[in-house]
């Protein structure tokens, strides 16, 4: 019975320490990457954006048509445009319809604005390269939610292709 005490002081319980220590290691290098590397990036980006204004451009899609997938055409007008290919894929934000709009669904949507509004902001976006396709109603409640956040390019389709109608705003 000694020995076998013995082997565990001896043997096991300085391997359950090291491995202990090795386990919690990573934990809690993913633990400070969580609680300050994010803070750190989003405040990079702040700081980005306020020095570079201009610089970090995102896209919005509203695709509301029923029956209609607008993604194709963005994506085939946004490679053939320079300024729009270089917008990267996690600052393209997208809320979609598959079924006709109803009144009772402009609380929802404004909502999915809204939170794409918070996303935009959390990614430091301060350009927006907005694509429209539905009832024109919600273009402007897209225009009041970013009336005083960052500068909305809307673009409009046409039988060639996408055409950019200019800012929801004129800047002053």
């Amino acid at each position: 019975m000694d020995s076998f005490r013995a082997f565990i002081m001896d043997v096991l319980d300085p391997i359950g320490v090291l491995l202990g220590i090795g386990i919690a290691i990573p934990i809690v290098w993913t633990w400070i990457e969580v609680v300050w590397g994010t803070r750190r990036r989003r405040r990079r980006a702040f700081e980005d954006a306020r020095k570079n204004p201009g610089r970090r451009p995102g896209m919005l899609i509203l695709d509301l048509l029923q029956g209609k997938d607008v993604k194709v055409a963005v994506e085939i007008f946004r490679q053939q445009t320079q300024e729009l290919k270089a917008v990267p894929d996690s600052r393209v934000f997208r809320i979609e319809r598959t079924s006709r709009i109803r009144p009772q669904d402009m609380l929802l949507l404004m909502q999915e604005i809204r939170g794409s509004a918070g996303k935009i902001a959390a990614e430091g976006i301060d350009v927006i390269h907005y694509f429209h396709a539905g009832p024109a109603v919600l273009a402007s409640l897209v225009g009041a939610e970013f009336k005083n956040s960052c500068r909305v390019l809307l673009y409009q389709h046409q039988a060639d292709g996408y055409v950019l109608f200019g800012p929801l705003q004129q800047d002053e």
